[in-house]
């Protein structure tokens, strides 16, 4: 029989076949054609992480069967790639005897005009895939908008990395995990939380993935324990949570901001990416001084045989009089890791310098002025021993300017007093 599914689908047959495992030997997906409706099934993916997908063939397709078998996973893979945007996925199957069937496929290269004959063994359906669309069917799952899931993210989230955020449509509230540490949320009251489900990034990247790939604007949703099941009658994914129940125990932690100082960050990460590129001893020591008092923000790196220290022209800084001077020890790979596309207003970004109950230590990069939880945070840890040194060098450095600056104050009044003498001159 000739199995053709429509070009415009192939982003559904990339959604499915992309949880493909190929690391496993027995990988493996399912395929059911229905001569009555006729469709295909393509099931896919290991115990429990499974997807599916039903595709109406186009009515080019020929001599449709009710049919059921697996092929090699790697094969199934591939099935999008060999055929381009402007190709429908075309596929025969055959059976060669009672026993043997192979579905197979014609590859053209429309560049060289050559084509490529790809044949793979089928086998009988796995049963674990079998099972799954059985079940699939009988899941107490919660129909929601996919528009109202979208929007309930992106204000949740923002462009902003985490590790899980959960909507609680009982308290109509959201828990966020950024870095580790728990942020309770409340949506606009505009807004109301249809399910409840935790979620982590990857598996949020997964859901916009598929909300673009499924017609209408419903979407089923169900968890079960560490598991996560995304549906509509075309096609479902699920996905696991794992760490899910350490992130349950976690509650949102007291912090206390010693610091903070709002700076261009450009110049910020051009200081760090300059020592790193063009002094090798420096990128391999990683390590950098921030230097904070109540007026100015420096980046000071003391690695033998080099002293540098680079101050920052800062819009705003906290002025505590605890806190007129500080130093802390930082690693400056960390902080080159962040984009600064990345940041709303890189050119007036906010720094924390955050202490958690625990007595832990981090600087805090924030993705706006408003936000409540960091961007990213790193590591650093204080170092009052270096202070006297950081302070010599802005003190020289302070020195030095203002002799240069006197200096060309001198040169400007002896050219604009000799202009003048000679002006007077040429008058008379």
């Amino acid at each position: 029989m000739k199995i053709i599914i429509p070009k415009e689908k192939k982003q559904l047959l990339k959604n499915t076949t992309i949880h493909i495992d190929t690391s496993y030997s027995d990988s493996l997906a399912t395929v059911l054609t229905n001569k009555k409706e006729r469709s295909l099934t393509l099931v896919t993916g290991q115990k429990p992480l499974f997807a599916h997908c039903v595709f109406i063939l186009d009515k080019g397709s020929t001599n449709l069967k009710d049919k059921q078998f697996s092929i090699d996973g790697s094969y199934a893979k591939q099935l999008p790639h060999y055929f381009t945007s402007e190709q429908d996925i075309e596929l025969n199957f055959q059976a060669s005897s009672a026993d043997s069937s192979f579905i197979e496929l014609i590859q053209t290269d429309l560049k060289d005009n050559e084509a490529t004959l790809r044949r793979c063994e089928c086998s009988d359906a796995s049963k674990e895939h079998l099972t799954y669309l059985k079940d699939n069917k009988q899941l107490p799952t919660t129909t929601v908008s996919k528009a109202v899931i979208e929007r309930v993210i992106f204000e949740s989230t923002g462009h902003m990395p985490y590790q899980f955020i959960e909507l609680d449509s009982d308290k109509q509230h959201i828990r966020v995990q950024r870095d580790g540490k728990v942020e309770k949320k409340y949506l606009p009251k505009d807004i109301k939380l249809p399910v409840s489900i935790v979620m982590t990034q990857e598996i949020t990247y997964k859901l916009f993935d598929f909300c673009k790939t499924i017609n209408g604007d419903k979407i089923e949703m169900v968890q079960q324990g560490e598991l996560l099941t995304f549906k509509t009658d075309e096609s479902s994914v699920t996905s696991t949570l794992t760490g899910l129940n350490e992130f349950y125990t976690k509650t949102p932690e007291k912090t206390e901001t010693l610091r903070f100082v709002e700076l261009d960050f450009y110049e910020f990460k051009a200081e760090l990416r300059h020592c790193f590129k063009e002094y090798g001893v420096i990128k391999k020591a990683n390590d950098a001084l921030l230097y904070l008092s109540d007026k100015k923000a420096a980046i000071a790196v003391f690695t033998e045989p080099y002293k540098f220290v680079h101050p920052f022209t800062v819009s705003k800084i906290d002025n505590k009089k605890d806190n007129v001077n500080s130093i802390f020890r930082f690693s400056p790979k960390d902080l080159l890791n962040i984009k600064i596309k990345d940041l709303i207003g890189a050119k007036s970004t906010r720094l924390e310098v955050i202490e958690y109950s625990n007595g832990e230590i981090k600087l805090g990069v924030y993705y706006s002025l408003e936000d409540k939880l960091p961007y990213l945070s790193i590591p650093i840890e204080k170092d009052k021993s270096q202070l006297p040194k950081v302070l010599a060098m802005l003190e020289s450095l302070d020195k030095n300017q203002h002799k240069t600056q006197h200096k060309k104050q001198e040169i400007q009044g002896d050219l604009f007093g000799s202009d003048m003498g000679e002006g007077e001159e040429d008058e008379y």
